[in-house]
């Protein structure tokens, strides 16, 4: 799966002993407008199946978790992907979600060897 399929989740991980859930996005993709569209409503959907209680019929262990959706991406966002994570992490933490962004790996793509 990846952020090419908007209504699906990527990866669930439960740390049971801190309490916590990820939720990954697996971005393969170079970032142009289409790409930020498709992350838009990527994201969109992990909030969605969050509130609608949906994690929780699919992941039971998720019940009392605090959340967190995490983007792991192949290629270093630009400055406007990143203002748009910005904007992204106010409006995930006023509904109880971080969010987080980092490379898929250990190091992204087309950064230093």
């Amino acid at each position: 799966m990846s952020i090419d399929q908007a209504d699906q989740i990527d990866a669930v991980t439960i740390d049971a002993a801190r309490a916590t859930c990820q939720l990954t996005i697996i971005d393969h993709l170079a970032w142009d407008h289409a790409h930020l569209q498709a992350l838009e409503l990527k994201i969109n959907h992990y909030l969605k199946f969050i509130e609608s209680g949906e994690i929780f019929v699919q992941h039971p262990a998720a019940a009392n978790c605090d959340f967190r959706i995490e983007v792991a991406a192949i290629y270093t966002p630009p400055p406007t992907v990143l203002a748009f994570f910005g904007q992204a992490k106010l409006v995930l933490e006023s509904a109880g979600v971080l969010l987080s962004v980092g490379p898929l790996g250990s190091g992204y793509a087309d950064g230093p060897a």
